[in-house]
């Protein structure tokens, strides 16, 4: 990756952005319905054969494509407003540029930005530097600004590649590491600061920096794809979870909760179970805080009988060395499922740690540690 590469495509293409397109009120009826309920492969095939029944209702053909962007559907996008005017240029330009097409992206951005949101305009910026037109993309980068603010994290990076491409590395690192303040996962950011210490003799932090990089580049094609799948299906709990997960493995650990707490709202019967499980284990992760992270568990496990929550809090609570607790939880799981080897074992355990901590503070005066030993009898 060459340190002016463009900054990757922003995902999603924000209703603000296109104020020539009709809004989510101008169909009604079942297509509408589906789309509302978060069913939305459902209602694009509703909207396409309503689309083919009447090939000429343009207002139609417009929304049906820019619904077809949400979902990422690029390609198909632009072929559906292939029989339309000018009126449609804003979403071409945005199509071929989340393509990758920015030769065709260019002048069609060019031509219709002014009248959109900052994203064309960022879009426009990236699409000129992909071309080797650096200095119609740093006139852009100069109205983004002013939109913006100077201090935007593309746009600080931006400034960091042209200082990087005119030799000038001290500054191209002090541009990287702002940029990165505001946003850690910009990627083009992390592997441009790499290689501008490389360029300034730090040659460790360099290649601490780079290996990060290294690091990230699978988590962030993580994180895309299980953003792309929360815009396809919204209202599935599961791609929240799915998105939560990958935010806390990119040390996003205040946005992975709030994801979670969204799934936890969202999750169907079939779904409750799996998605508490990996919210509780987030919540432990990330805030090692016990009482919530058992609270949550008792409380849906309170309205089932699926003993993998129980379980989960037994556990939990015998790694806190709260042994009295965790017996009850793993007699409650028990009941779910009398006939659990498992659970019955764990039970075993639960209750020999407890019983050998009632007889620690007998000959000791006090409990066992979580690991079995009185305190300070590490021998």
């Amino acid at each position: 990756m060459p340190t002016d590469a463009p900054v990757a495509p922003p995902t999603g293409t924000p209703a603000a952005d296109n104020p020539s397109l009709p809004g989510p009120d101008r169909l009604d009826g079942e297509a509408e319905s589906l789309w509302a309920a978060g069913l939305r492969v459902e209602a694009l095939a509703v909207m396409a054969d309503e689309l083919a029944a009447t090939p000429d209702d343009q207002p139609l053909r417009r929304l049906y494509a820019e619904r077809l962007m949400t979902v990422h559907r690029y390609a198909e996008a632009l072929q559906t407003v292939a029989p339309l005017g000018p009126q449609a240029d804003a979403l071409r330009g945005r199509a071929h540029y989340l393509l990758g097409e920015f030769a065709p992206a260019a002048p069609l951005l060019a031509a219709t930005a002014s009248g959109q949101g900052p994203t064309a305009t960022l879009m426009l910026m990236d699409a000129l530097e992909a071309l080797g037109r650096g200095d119609e993309a740093v006139a852009v980068a100069e109205q983004a600004g002013e939109r913006l603010g100077a201090e935007h994290p593309q746009l600080l990076a931006f400034r960091g590649r042209r200082a990087a491409l005119a030799e000038r590395p001290e500054d191209a690192a002090d541009l990287f590491r702002q940029a990165l303040a505001a946003d850690p996962l910009q990627l083009e950011a992390l592997y441009g600061l790499g290689q501008a210490l490389l360029r300034t003799g730090a040659r460790t932090e360099a290649l601490e920096v780079l290996q990060r990089h290294r690091e990230l580049v699978p988590l962030r094609d993580r994180y895309d794809f299980a953003l792309r799948a929360v815009d396809l299906a919204p209202t599935r709990a599961s791609n929240h979870a799915q998105l939560g997960d990958v935010l806390r493995s990119l040390g996003q650990h205040d946005e992975a909760l709030e994801r979670f707490a969204h799934a936890q709202t969202l999750a169907t019967p079939d779904e409750v179970v799996a998605v508490t499980l990996r919210h509780a284990r987030a919540i432990l992760d990330v805030t090692e805080d016990v009482e919530r992270c058992i609270a949550l568990l008792d409380e849906v496990a309170s309205t089932g009988s699926d003993p993998r929550l129980p379980v989960r809090a037994g556990d939990v609570l015998m790694r806190a060395g709260r042994l009295g607790e965790a017996v009850m939880r793993f007699e409650w799981a028990q009941r779910m499922r009398p006939e659990d080897v498992q659970i019955g074992a764990r039970l075993t355990r639960a209750l020999d740690a407890l019983e050998a901590e009632v007889e620690a503070v007998r000959a000791h005066g006090k409990p066992l540690d979580p690991h079995g030993t009185p305190p300070g009898d590490h021998r």
